[in-house]
Order: structure tokens, then sequence, then C-alpha cells
């Protein structure tokens, strides 16, 4: 028998895609296939991530390296079913 991990079973199709936005000057926001994927927010300490339930994932020297935090965090089997959930529940 071989076991299939979530992240491995994944089409194309279900991957979660995240556009961002600069929503005013050092804000940037997440939409994760039109659902709010979370914010990071530029500061004297540096580019701070914050998931979609306001919680701090970590404070980045970079954007890029904030962003991709960030999409990796959304890219977690646990997270995607939010945004499919989420997703589904707006139709």
């Amino acid at each position: 028998m071989t076991l299939i991990s979530p992240i491995q079973s994944l089409t194309h199709m279900d991957a979660i895609r995240t556009r961002w936005t600069e929503a005013d000057a050092g804000l940037w926001v997440a939409d994760t296939d039109g659902v709010f994927g979370g914010s990071i927010d530029h500061d004297v300490d540096g580019y701070i991530a914050r998931d979609p339930f306001g919680r701090e994932r970590g404070t980045f020297t970079g954007l890029a390296e904030a962003q991709a935090a960030l999409e990796t965090f959304l890219a977690h089997p646990a997270m995607s079913r939010y945004v499919r959930g989420a997703r589904a529940s707006a139709h």
C-alpha cells in the first residue's frame, strides 16, 4: 500500500494562487483565490507578515522574503482547506 501526502496529491487546479496588492504605502495584502490571505506591513524593523487571522508570522528584511514566508504558510494543507472553504461559502 502506498500513502500519498495531501501536498503531493494536490493537482495544479487545486493549488492556492496568491496575488499581492499594495493597498497603501508600506502595506501589502494577499488575495488567495478571492479570499483574504494576510498582510505585510513595512516599518523600521522590516517587513512584518501577518496571517489571515492577524497573527504575526515573522519580521523579514525584504518584501519578497516576507511574501514567500506567508505563501508557504498559506500552502499548508490546513490553510488550503480554509481557503477552499471560505471560497465555497462566498458563492
